[in-house]
């Protein structure tokens, strides 16, 4: 017997599965994209520069950057550590150039695709729906494009990026996966 892989909510792993769609909002569950969360012993500009040269992708170096380069996407989650998004064929070769490029293990990279579910909310009402469920940003203007942020969404932590105009994309633990689809459909905007 052999166990196909399957996205937290069922799908196809690989895909990109659409859950609604809904007057101007479209929900899909992305699991076409891989992640992994690396991870720094001390900070360091020398460690910063060689963990991006290995990654593929710069490491950002603030609270809230989002850096995109070659399919890679880079994510500040604190000055010591950051989540990678990739491509899932990629996942493990970058985790492996990381640790062969840290033999001492001052970074490490862990795979991270199966710990975290990915939504896509795309359309005018996604930004309305995701502040239904908690503060986004308390910045004016609110979470620019391009910016990343830990919250809490419908009680649940949650990891927005806001890709585009009217495009967010949410991780949260595969776990609540279900509960937070739930709660998608269920909010009336």
């Amino acid at each position: 017997m052999r166990l196909e892989p399957r996205s937290a909510l069922g799908g196809q792993f690989g895909d990109a599965s659409d859950i609604a769609e809904i007057a101007d909002l479209a929900v899909c569950e992305r699991a076409d994209f891989g992640c992994l969360l690396v991870t720094a012993a001390i900070a360091s500009a020398d460690i910063g520069e060689k963990a991006s040269a290995a990654i593929g992708v710069e490491l950002p170096s603030s609270a809230g950057t989002v850096i995109t380069h070659g399919g890679r996407v880079a994510v500040w989650f604190s000055p010591q550590s950051w989540l990678i998004l990739c491509g899932l064929e990629d996942e493990m070769g970058v985790v492996a150039r990381v640790n062969a490029a840290f033999p001492d293990k001052l970074v490490h990279a862990t795979p991270f695709t199966d710990s975290l579910c990915w939504f896509e909310l795309r359309g005018s009402r996604a930004e309305t729906l995701l502040q239904k469920g908690g503060p986004i940003s308390l910045e004016r203007g609110g979470l620019a494009v391009g910016r990343a942020k830990r919250t809490l969404i419908a009680g649940i932590t949650a990891i927005i990026i806001h890709k585009e105009e009217d495009a967010w994309h949410v991780g949260i633990e595969r776990s609540r996966a279900r509960y937070f689809s739930e709660w998608l459909m269920s909010g009336e905007v």
